[in-house]
């Protein structure tokens, strides 16, 4: 069915390519069309002020915000297991026998994981309806701060928030009739980096609940806010 990962944290990671780059011909997308699901095994990079992390994983993607992504060690171990449904955000660390839970907004900004709680805003990321297909606009974000998009041909190539957020969206391709981006920078307000890379996802496929599940079995449970840096 799938090997676990998960990251990418999302979204789907959607519609954007730098500038100079190339974007897909707008042709070969099919109009009304957007990413609802993603599968995909991924490599996540993360720096932070104090370690620097690459590996691969799989992540899984539901529209509007639920994640399930899954690190693996080169051995194929779980490293770390992310869920995110809405507000809600699980970390688990099978190797230390121990489980995070908590609201996105308790994670503790000294972890040096902060990216995690943006992947809510970066998986939002389809043009604002009204929006030209070339050039900036502002709005008031989910959170309430304000974001400044910049758009190329109808896609979305960056988001900033006012609150020091920033997501690139790279490398899009055309698949299954959407032009999605397959490389995704997200900076937090705090100075973390992440990089998420899909390789050969699968979009707007059937996902099974049970694919979104995080076993807690045999880990000891702690709130978020009690999160250390790893």
């Amino acid at each position: 069915m799938f090997r676990l990962f998960l990251l990418a944290v999302a979204s789907v990671f959607l519609m954007s390519c730098v500038k100079g780059q190339g974007l897909p011909d707008r042709s070969l997308a099919v109009p009304g069309r957007v990413v609802e699901t993603i599968s995909s095994t991924v490599i996540l990079s993360l720096n932070t002020t104090d370690r620097n992390f690459t590996g691969r994983g799989v992540m899984v993607y539901r529209r509007p915000d639920q994640i399930r992504l899954v690190l693996l060690s080169p051995f194929g171990t779980t490293l770390m297991e992310m869920k995110l449904n809405g507000e809600q955000l699980t970390l688990t660390y099978p190797a230390d026998g121990v489980a995070y839970q908590g609201r996105i907004a308790d994670l503790p900004a000294s972890t040096g994981q902060r990216g995690f709680t943006m992947l809510r805003w970066v998986l939002d990321s389809d043009p604002p309806s009204g929006a030209p297909d070339n050039g900036e606009i502002e709005q008031k974000a989910r959170n309430g701060a304000l974001e400044r998009i910049v758009l190329e041909d109808g896609l979305v190539l960056e988001k900033n928030l006012s609150t020091g957020e920033r997501v690139r969206y790279r490398d899009y391709k055309a698949l299954s009739g959407v032009r999605m981006a397959f490389e995704i920078l997200m900076d937090s307000a705090e100075g973390d980096r992440i990089k998420l890379t899909l390789e050969e996802p699968d979009i707007n496929t059937t996902l099974e609940e049970s694919l979104f599940n995080v076993s807690l079995a045999g880990l000891h449970l702690l709130p978020l806010s009690r999160l250390i840096s790893r």
